[in-house]
This record gives structure tokens, C-alpha cells and sequence, in this order.
């Protein structure tokens, strides 16, 4: 019913290990919410959760990795694509959340959103029941259904390196986190 391109293994442990560790020391500030207008606005009623800045080579790295997979991605939507945006590099600590929203190509918006095509999680944090280090409770990535089905949820593997890719008119949220710290990168493809 929601149509997910789920890749498990898009970062090796290495990789995300050093990208985790540079989003543990890097500075950050609360996210904004329209993004893809210039001056988002803070609106902690809507989303919660911090924007990590991180180094040029990081966000190339991510951008490089993404693009490399974007013909696996149209080959799956059915869609040309031109290029993905910077990623956002984002924290999401205790009590933080993002509630149900769609990030683009709906009539709902008349902004730079209505470009995007394919939205893309990256998850960077393992998911845990348990509180143990390094770990995060809640903070699920939840995919609504159509409105022929508004009942229906169904919550996105997620598996540490693995990215999830959908389109960007899929409503979604990100549920509340109940403990740790959830680390994920989120971009779009245009």
C-alpha cells in the first residue's frame, strides 16, 4: 500500500560510525519546518528535533552516495530524476518528533517543495526497546495511508546505514522519541 524503495546496507559501519561520531561533536540549532523556503520557521508544536551542521566532505559524501543510487531509485518509482538536495543531518532526542506531513509535490504547498519527487531517510541509530548506549526508543519513521485506506500505518525498517525512499506526497511522521538519541540524514530528489 505505501510504496518504499528500502535499501539495507547504503552505509557500511565504518562509514556510519564516523558520520555518527561527527554528528555527536558537530554544532547544531532547531530545525525548521518549510525548509525549502529560505528562513524556515521553528514551530516546536509541529517538529522537534535539532539540524546538525557538518563538514563539506561529509555532505558530499552523503550527496555522492545518494546520486549514485539514483537510477536504482527511478528505475523503482517510474520517474526521472535530476538531483537530490543537501542533506539535512538531524538529531532527534528524548520527546523529540515530526508530526504527519507530506514533504513535497502536492498542490497542498506553492513552494520550492513542489520540485521534490522522491524523499530519502538515511537511519543512523539502532532502534531499541531497551535503553542501553547508543541506542533510541520511539522515533518511528510511520507511513500513513491513502485516503482510501486512513487507517492503515505501517512503520519503515530501521536498520542502521539503511536508507528508505518514497514519495515525497506519502504522508508521514516521525513518532515521539522516548529515550536516546536517533541520528538520520533526510534528503529529496528532484
Amino acid at each position: 500500500m505505501i510504496d518504499l524503495l528500502e535499501i539495507d546496507g547504503f552505509l557500511d559501519e565504518a562509514t556510519r560510525a564516523a558520520l555518527v561520531a561527527e554528528l555527536d561533536e558537530s554544532a547544531s540549532a532547531p530545525s525548521t519546518v518549510l525548509s525549502a523556503q529560505p528562513g524556515g520557521m521553528v514551530q516546536s508544536s509541529v517538529r522537534r528535533s535539532k539540524r546538525i551542521a557538518v563538514s563539506p566532505e561529509t555532505m558530499q559524501l552523503v550527496k555522492d552516495r545518494l546520486m549514485a543510487r539514483k537510477p536504482e531509485i527511478e528505475a523503482h518509482f517510474g520517474v526521472a530524476l535530476n538531483e537530490c538536495e543537501d542533506p539535512q543531518f538531524l538529531r532527534y532526542e528524548t520527546g523529540d518528533f515530526f508530526v504527519a506531513h507530506q514533504d513535497g509535490n502536492t498542490p497542498l504547498v506553492w513552494d520550492e517543495s513542489r520540485f521534490r519527487r522522491i524523499s530519502a531517510v538515511i537511519f543512523l541509530s539502532q532502534m531499541s526497546d531497551d535503553e542501553a548506549p547508543d541506542t533510541y526508543g520511539g522515533g518511528m519513521l510511520v507511513f500513513h495511508g491513502p485516503f482510501s485506506a486512513p487507517n492503515f500505518r505501517a512503520a519503515a525498517d530501521a536498520n542502521p546505514g539503511s536508507l528508505v525512499t518514497f514519495r515525497a506526497e506519502t504522508t508521514h511522521e516521525v513518532t515521539q522519541v522516548t529515550h536516546g538519541v536517533r541520528y538520520t540524514i533526510a534528503t529529496w530528489f528532484r
